[in-house]
């Protein structure tokens, strides 16, 4: 953007927002999309909090991702009232010869019904919008992994998508910078 824009000779106004993984209103939405899918679909033993994966390079380099990962994890967890043993953090969707973020996803689903947790919820908040990699990576090959591995239940719940709460919060992010 900044290369583009130096050869403008009227600039727009523009505004960035670094991050929202700490918002009340976006963890609250979050919590509403968890809690529904459990009414729906019935709460299981443990919730996955997985994440889309980085080189561990970037965050060695000091790129705050992970922390906030982290963050948002706990922050979600604490919404939906779960101690610690109920709920943990994975990083998906790696490739590359580079060691990038863990545990990974694929590998904590295969070891969950190993520790007798054979009921699983898995969430992935820091994608907006449901994609190749929550309905296919997460819905398909992670849930065939824990099944293999002698896993149960396996509920992947929605990305937050076009929720009018989601939605709302975006709005209102957008307004709250401008």
């Amino acid at each position: 953007v900044f290369d583009e824009l130096k050869h403008w000779r009227r600039l727009p106004e523009l505004h960035f927002i670094a991050s929202y993984h700490d918002r009340p209103a976006y963890i609250e939405a979050l919590r509403a999309s968890v809690a529904e899918h459990w009414i729906a679909h019935g709460k299981t033993r443990h919730l996955l909090i997985s994440f889309h994966g980085i080189p561990e390079r970037y965050v060695r380099d000091g790129d705050p991702y992970f922390a906030s990962c982290r963050q948002t994890a706990r922050l979600l967890a604490d919404q939906l009232k779960l101690p610690d043993g109920e709920w943990s953090t994975s990083f998906q969707s790696r490739f590359g010869a580079a060691e990038w973020l863990k545990p990974y996803t694929i590998d904590v689903v295969a070891q969950l019904p190993k520790r007798g947790i054979d009921e699983l919820t898995v969430v992935c908040p820091g994608f907006a919008v449901d994609c190749l990699e929550t309905l296919e990576e997460i819905d398909v090959e992670n849930r065939d992994a824990f099944i293999a591995a002698g896993g149960q239940k396996f509920l992947y719940v929605p990305a937050l998508n076009a929720r009018a709460v989601h939605a709302s919060f975006l709005v209102d992010l957008t307004c709250h910078h401008c």
